[in-house]
């Protein structure tokens, strides 16, 4: 549907299993860990036509992302970069596609990510601010599990 290739075309590419020991996560990765739910979209300044269906869920497990609507599970991998300003995220699929964006964790401990829409070789986002651009943004909170 729309409202999901809008942004997670990508993410929804991906295929795989998330397994990770948690003693074992790097610690850049670990404020990742957990299922988040997406409380706001935006894609070139403006709200998505649609709204997001309301099950659709980010898993963090380690390094892999796993992208949840219902029944469809869809993961790849994911790295991030916390020293660079603004902090960066990196999402690869198995087949190889790439993603690469930004990230950041506001005060209230929401995530907000933002990615270039396109092709692998799309520039990486450099603000938050979506408008006059191609780039998504996207603001995840963490599901009380």
């Amino acid at each position: 549907m729309i409202r999901l290739a809008l942004f997670c075309g990508l993410m929804l590419a991906l295929a795989g299993t998330a397994v990770a020991d948690e003693k074992d996560v790097p610690k850049e990765l670990l404020p990742f860990q957990g299922t988040w739910k997406v409380v706001k979209a935006e894609f070139e300044g403006k709200e998505p036509p649609e709204p997001l269906p309301a099950e659709l869920r980010f898993v963090f497990k380690g390094d892999k992302l796993t992208v949840k609507e219902g029944e469809k599970d869809k993961t790849g991998e994911y790295t991030v970069d916390p020293k660079k300003d603004p902090a960066e995220i990196n999402l690869v699929s198995p087949k190889g596609d790439k993603a690469s964006g930004i990230y950041k964790f506001d005060k209230d401990g929401k995530l907000h990510l933002c990615f270039a829409r396109g092709r692998d070789d799309s520039p990486r986002p450099k603000s938050f601010d979506t408008k006059d651009t191609k780039n998504a943004l996207m603001v995840l909170e963490k599901v009380k599990e």
